[in-house]
């Protein structure tokens, strides 16, 4: 039964119960990515750093991201502006470092402020922003690049700066999903290394993965399905609400506060955004679609 003892890199045996919600979250994750198209990783990563240390957290949603990543990257690989990826990757390789440092000696009620926080703003500026300017120069790809190694490694969320990256050089839909898994894939295979060689990946983070392989792949497949009958706009919706209340909840327990106090405050300025700006963003995002 030693196999099934799993153990956070600080020694701590994992409670049964705290793995088979692990393990169920990792259906989320690979449902909410296959639906939606975006947002596997951000949308568990809070949810399982509520069960799991940041430092066990972070290692588990890189391996379940690359492998979605490799098979998404030879997929889409006539598509995919290599020229791109390549100066992305290998100025993430600069931020990573920073990421493994924070992983490694911040405090976990800091890391965990600094993802809820991060989730919280990178929600409302997706549902508020309807579109960024297009500057067409490959060299913001080396801010946003640095920017995104060190937030993949330090939280796996290297999403979001290399969509703003693909926004910003208005890269055509198949270039734009194939220099995306180009990145993640090569990104997180070196965040992996990372992880290994500073002493934060364990053994039982990799017999988690193992564990949770079953619900992944079952994950996949209703995504897949539920994909084909939701509207897409109306599920992102859904999941950047999901993404405040997460990173509001981690804010709560880092800082002790009532859930009231953590959750609050964003859903009224959610609210009062959508009032005054809704209307005028909808129209904005109608045009874009119908060019």
């Amino acid at each position: 039964m030693d196999f099934f003892n799993l153990f956070t890199p600080d020694g701590v045996m994992l409670e049964p119960g705290v793995i088979y919600t692990v393990i169920a979250l990792m259906f989320l994750y690979t449902f909410v990515g296959i639906c939606a198209g975006f947002g596997g990783g951000l949308t568990t990563m809070p949810l399982v750093t509520l069960m799991l240390p940041v430092k066990m957290a972070t290692p588990l949603s890189v391996i379940v991201g690359t492998a979605t990543a490799i098979y998404a990257t030879w997929l889409s690989r006539k598509e995919t502006d290599w020229r791109s990826a390549a100066v992305l990757i290998g100025f993430s390789f600069l931020g990573i470092p920073v990421g493994l440092y924070a992983l490694s000696y911040l405090p976990d009620h800091i890391m965990k402020i600094g993802l809820g926080g991060f989730l919280i703003l990178y929600s409302f500026y997706s549902m508020f922003i309807p579109r960024l300017p297009i500057y067409d120069r490959r060299w913001i790809a080396a801010p946003l690049g640095a920017i995104a190694g060190a937030l993949g490694a330090a939280f796996s969320t290297n999403g979001p700066p290399v969509v703003m990256y693909g926004m910003l050089r208005n890269l055509g839909p198949a270039a734009f999903r194939g220099t995306l898994n180009a990145f993640f894939t090569a990104n997180n295979i070196a965040v992996v290394g990372g992880l290994a060689t500073s002493g934060i990946l364990t053994i039982s983070t990799f017999k988690l993965v193992i564990f949770c392989i079953p619900t992944m792949i079952l994950g996949s497949l209703v995504g897949q399905y539920v994909h084909k009958r939701i509207s897409v706009k109306v599920f992102r919706v859904l999941v950047f609400l999901l993404l405040i209340a997460s990173g509001a909840m981690l804010i709560k327990g880092a800082l002790g506060v009532s859930a009231a106090t953590a959750l609050l405050p964003p859903f009224v300025l959610l609210a009062i955004l959508q009032i005054l700006l809704g209307k005028k963003i909808a129209e904005i995002r109608k045009v874009d679609a119908s060019k």
